[in-house]
């Protein structure tokens, strides 16, 4: 019968190799260091989403609309929500969405060649952190996505929201019908408004947009 010899391994040696043995199963179930591995909500490139709220720690899918999605970045939070009626989910005071961001930004948005869309944008410096807000309205769908808490968010930010907004929208709203249908009516103007006294559908969810606020003094959010 053969016989080895193991010669005995020093103990320092062997609390070294232990140690090392420890490091390499932590880092290969995930280093510190490491980002959450895109794309997010099946959607979202993790080169987009890294450069505007570094390393990715965790993602939020939210499939109960036609899009949810929250991604906690190192730096902050990014949003992305879509909707299929925006007079309700960014609509304001019982007007419509473009109405509302209109009012909000002082522009009337850009046009989108090829679609009938307008995407707008802007920067709500209101708080400590500023948020970074971009919209695609299209007909009466829509598609946000905006900064929360973002440390260092500013007209850069925007910038690089909207030219995401753009280039995801047209994704996220593949199919939505409602992306040929009226936007839906403006409380003061008379030749769209609701009746008088019967609250808007934007006043109506007001409560409910409260409860999930995360950032005041913004459409549908």
């Amino acid at each position: 019968m053969l016989r080895f010899k193991f010669s005995r391994m020093p103990p320092l040696c062997a609390v070294v190799m232990v140690l090392f043995m420890v490091a390499s199963v932590g880092c290969t179930s995930g280093c510190a260091g490491d980002s959450v591995a895109g794309p997010y909500c099946g959607v979202f490139e993790q080169d987009d989403v890294t450069s505007i709220v570094g390393r990715v720690e965790s993602v939020e899918d939210e499939r109960s609309s036609v899009m949810g999605c929250r991604i906690h970045g190192e730096r902050g939070i990014l949003v992305a929500i879509s909707t299929t009626d925006s007079w309700v989910g960014f609509g304001q005071g019982g007007n419509n969405a473009f109405t509302t961001l209109e009012t909000i930004t002082g522009g009337e948005g850009r046009e989108i060649p090829g679609t009938g869309a307008r995407v707008f944008s802007y920067l709500d410096a209101s708080r400590q952190y500023p948020d970074a807000y971009a919209y695609w309205l299209e007909g009466r769908a829509g598609f946000t996505m905006y900064t929360v808490v973002a440390e260092d968010a500013d007209e850069t930010t925007v910038a690089a929201l909207e030219e995401l907004v753009i280039k995801y929208a047209p994704q996220v709203l593949d199919g939505v019908a409602s992306r040929t249908e009226d936007p839906g009516p403006n409380w003061n103007d008379p030749a769209t408004s609701a009746p008088s006294g019967e609250p808007s559908a934007a006043q109506t969810a007001e409560s409910s947009r409260e409860a999930e606020s995360t950032s005041t003094g913004s459409p549908g959010q």
